[in-house]
This record gives C-alpha cells, sequence and structure tokens, in this order.
C-alpha cells in the first residue's frame, strides 16, 4: 500500500553559481578570446573598462596604429587580410553583376550563406523556397558565385570546390579533372592502382595527378577569416633563461586587464550617508567577481608553467632533447588544484620558451615503459615513429607492427602495434597503404 506524507531529506549537490560559470570561462580562454570576452562583460557593466593587450592583431583600424606600446606598425597585407572579410570581398565583385534589384537581394542572401570555409550552406532548394524564388533563378546565381575569387568559393562539397580551382585554371578534361569528377572516393583512400587499371594508365600517372590535386586550396574562403589569423601564436606566459636558472613572467602585452571605470567611482565612493543606488552596487560586485577572476587566471597560469618548467627542465635547458613524462594529475598534485581546473587552464594556451612559442599543452605528455624497465615519454615515442617513417622506403613503407618491433629493438620503447597506430593518427600520419607510392 503507498503511504503519502512529507519527508527531510539531506543531500549534497554542487550549485554551479554565475560566479563560478564566469571564473570558469574566463580561467579556459586564451589571451584574444578573453578580450572579447571581457569586452563583453564591458558592454552589459558600465563599470568595467577592458585595458586591451597591445601585442595582438585583429582589432579595429581605429585601435591597429603603431605607437610606443603596440610596437611596430602594422603592414597593409596584415591590416587588409584582417579588416576585410569573405563577405566584404565577394559584394565587391558582385557589384560588376548586371542583376536585378531583386537578384541582387537574392545573391547578397547567398553570400552571407558561405562559411568561413568558403563553402554555401544551404541548397539551391532551400534557398529558393526561402527567398521565394525559383530553383533555376537560384542555380543561376551560384553560378555567379563560382566564377568568383578565390576559386572555389561557393562550393557545397570538396569535390565542387577542387572541380572549381581545376575550371578556374583551365584544366577541365585533363586526367586531374576526370579524377576528381569521377573517381573522388578511390582518390581520397590512394587507390591508384584500381583507378589506374580502369583508365588503363600507369600507377605513376595517377600519382602525379593525384599530387597536382593535393595543391589545391580545401578552405578557399580561410584566407579572409576575421581575427587572429592562422598561424600566429600569442604566448600568456614567456620563460627566459638565464645563468642556469629560469625566470616566468605573465605576458601582459597579450592578455588583457580590467580596471573601475573612473567616471562611476564618485558615485560608488559617497559619504555614509549618501549611499550608491542597488544598480550600481550590484554592477561593482560583478565587476569585483571578474576581476578576481582574471587575477585568478593569471596565476594559475603561473603556477602551472612554473611546475612545468620544474619537470621539464632538462628539456628547457637544452640538455635533453625529449620531453619528461608529464600528465595533468602530477600538475595537480603538485599545485594543489584538482585535475579538471589544470585541463581547462592548459586549452588554448601559448607559452614563449627558449626554444620558441609552443603550446602549453605541448608539455604533457604520458608515460611508457621501456624493454629494460625504465620511462619514457609518449612524446618520445612519436618523434621516434616520426623519423622512421620520414626514412622508410615510399615503395614499401613500414607497417605499424613492423615500426613497433623496431622500436623496442632499437629504442628500447615498449609498446603495441595499437599504440603506434594512435601516435601515428596524433601525428597526422596515413596509414602504410596509403603512404605508398609508385615513383
Amino acid at each position: 500500500m503507498m503511504e503519502m506524507g512529507q519527508y527531510l531529506q539531506q543531500n549534497l549537490s554542487l550549485v554551479m553559481t554565475a560566479e563560478l560559470r564566469q571564473a570558469i570561462a574566463v580561467l579556459q580562454y586564451p589571451g584574444y578570446e578573453l578580450a572579447s570576452f571581457l569586452q563583453e562583460q564591458a558592454n552589459e557593466n558600465p563599470l568595467i573598462e577592458v585595458i586591451e593587450p597591445p601585442g595582438i592583431i585583429g582589432k579595429s583600424p581605429s585601435s591597429r596604429k603603431s605607437s610606443s606600446s603596440a610596437g611596430m606598425p602594422v603592414s597593409f597585407e596584415e591590416y587588409m587580410s584582417s579588416t576585410e572579410t569573405l563577405h566584404d570581398t565577394l559584394l565587391k565583385q558582385s557589384i560588376l553583376l548586371s542583376l536585378s534589384e531583386k537578384e541582387r537581394r537574392m545573391l547578397n542572401f547567398l553570400l552571407l550563406s558561405i562559411d568561413d570555409n568558403g563553402y554555401l550552406t544551404v541548397s539551391a532548394a532551400e534557398a529558393a523556397q526561402h527567398l521565394g524564388a525559383s530553383e533555376e533563378i537560384v542555380d543561376k546565381l551560384i553560378v555567379h558565385i563560382h566564377q568568383m575569387e578565390p576559386a572555389g568559393i561557393g562550393a557545397r562539397s570538396l569535390q565542387e570546390c577542387l572541380l572549381l580551382q581545376l575550371a578556374a585554371a583551365g584544366m577541365e578534361n585533363t586526367l586531374p579533372w576526370r579524377l576528381v569528377l569521377l573517381y573522388f572516393e578511390e582518390l581520397a583512400n590512394r587507390k591508384w592502382r584500381a583507378v589506374a587499371d580502369e583508365l588503363q594508365l600507369s600507377p605513376e600517372d595517377i600519382q602525379h595527378a593525384a599530387d597536382y590535386i593535393q595543391t589545391l586550396n580545401p578552405r578557399p574562403g580561410k584566407m579572409y577569416s576575421h581575427g587572429v589569423k592562422e598561424g600566429y601564436l600569442y604566448p600568456d606566459i614567456t620563460i627566459t633563461h638565464h645563468d642556469g636558472s629560469f625566470a616566468i613572467a605573465f605576458n601582459d602585452r597579450y592578455n588583457p586587464s580590467v580596471k573601475l571605470n573612473s567616471d562611476y567611482e564618485p558615485l560608488l565612493f559617497m559619504s555614509k550617508n549618501d549611499q550608491p543606488s542597488k544598480y550600481l552596487q550590484n554592477q561593482f560586485s560583478k565587476y569585483q567577481w571578474l576581476k578576481k577572476a582574471v587575477e585568478q587566471r593569471r596565476q594559475t597560469l603561473i603556477k602551472i608553467v612554473t611546475e612545468v618548467v620544474n619537470v621539464q627542465h632538462s628539456f628547457f635547458s637544452k640538455k635533453g632533447s625529449q620531453l619528461a613524462p608529464l600528465t595533468l594529475k602530477q600538475v595537480a598534485a603538485a599545485t594543489g588544484m584538482h585535475e579538471s581546473t589544470i585541463s581547462r587552464a592548459v586549452k588554448n594556451k601559448v607559452i614563449q620558451t627558449p626554444l620558441g612559442a609552443r603550446e602549453l599543452k605541448s608539455f604533457f605528455t604520458a608515460k611508457i615503459e621501456t624493454s629494460e624497465g625504465g620511462e619514457a615519454s609518449a612524446s618520445a615515442a612519436k618523434d621516434a615513429i616520426r623519423r622512421l617513417i620520414e626514412k622508410e622506403n615510399k615503395q614499401k613503407p613500414l607497417s605499424d607492427q613492423l615500426i613497433c618491433e623496431m622500436l623496442k629493438r632499437d629504442d628500447g620503447l615498449a609498446i603495441s602495434r595499437r599504440t603506434v597506430a594512435k601516435y601515428r593518427e596524433e601525428l597526422m600520419i596515413p596509414s602504410s597503404s596509403k603512404r605508398k607510392r609508385f615513383v
């Protein structure tokens, strides 16, 4: 029989407050993303003033003028690439097209539907339904886009993107064109011999054509990506080495900070008889929390990097060529922080070292056993795998099993074939069947 009644029950649960969520967000942002996040907070809170770092490119033109704090003036190419978007350059090209006002609005919709990689994200049918037009008109407008620069823009698949680039280069009906058009899947899987047999050509001919296709751009829109450009690393912390010791400094040049808007100070710090409004008190409390979160991010990163330097001392001082084994759990235990905090803190962070700028997470590497009972890092195993593959006979590439046996015999690294395959994939090296070449 079911009995109804009121009961008291105690249980433990973690309540994620807004302040805690904010602190977690601040911790995991790299400098250039933190600047955008803090600016969003400043837009909502008039008491917050963001001190933007001078070293990050990709700001608005007005903030990119050279100064004593910003360092060297920005080049014209860097200026243009950070201010002109893909949509801007396509819109400029569309001005020359002879279109009606309605067609021009439809074309602009299609241009806005192109993603950062340069691909059209809507089908002709979807666009026609949204615009209240026929698919024939939409197809005509898409053809106009396909004739724009950069070549390959507005494609709806990688295959179409490559065909558009080949057409722009005047290579229609050539072997590379036919391979992309008719044997795209086989090409992706490097089944050159099967394609060669079907076309009655030599595997060498197919390989040469595939090599040319590899030179095409699979993401033609990326060159117009707004903001931070690919290839730039913005170090959050700098490590210097002098007279056998290391100095660790937080890099303010690439990290934003916040301060109290001076216009509101008189309203906040009044006499006891004249208290600020509840709104200002609330906004001031949010400002204090945010400032605390930014400072906590700073201290957390310094603690983590200090421990990384302690463990990787030999590597940083160039006395050892390989990293020592280091895990998030080890750093968490050494710093007294939770492992999840370490994981969030190292995400997307870059540090400037005596050996160049590197991602912080790259200094964390798993521990593997050697055949002699010692220890080595996973990065050492990856380096050994990379070296073996670089030296292999490309006409008879090494299998994962053979690499496994060679690592154990020559380097004393006791790892399984499956681990070799995992590390090879992490190095973005294809399997032996896909590395095989005929010339």
